[in-house]
């Protein structure tokens, strides 16, 4: 049970490290960081906007990482902020640009690539099978942190 353990959090350790050199390495060309990224992919999957409490939920960031992050990409002219009258800047919706839906698709292309790439010598039903296994881990785990709070 111990080796179980010990394999699963190195290998995950492992992973985790991987992508974020990853993440760094590739968005660098675009002054944008992880965090960034998964803002903008998300407003790319929602073109009606979302707010930035949405957002952080969607990403599973906290309130500070998002704002820090969409003051960033706001700098960049990638998002807008429609301004709704006596709400809050947190609460306001929270759109793509022109130049950011572009940004998001060159990204969107370099994921694509990196999947490719991440699935070599998988077949379709094996990644299948995992993606499942790794969804029940993950929702076993929060439901245990949780408990634990």
């Amino acid at each position: 049970m111990i080796n179980r353990f010990e394999t699963f959090i190195m290998t995950m350790n492992q992973i985790n490290r991987s992508i974020q050199t990853i993440k760094s390495r590739e968005m660098s060309a675009y002054g944008l960081k992880g965090t960034h990224v998964m803002c903008l992919y998300q407003l790319k999957q929602n073109p009606e906007g979302l707010t930035a409490t949405e957002l952080a939920s969607l990403c599973e960031e906290d309130k500070a990482a998002i704002s820090r992050s969409l003051s960033k990409i706001e700098s960049q002219e990638l998002i807008t902020f429609t301004d709704v009258e006596g709400k809050k800047r947190y609460r306001t919706i929270i759109t793509l640009t022109e130049k950011g839906s572009k940004v998001c698709d060159q990204i969107s292309q370099k994921i694509d690539e990196l999947v490719q790439l991440n699935s070599k010598g998988i077949s379709d039903e094996e990644r299948e099978v995992f993606y499942r296994v790794f969804a029940v881990i993950a929702d076993n785990l929060n439901a245990i942190s949780k408990d634990e709070q």
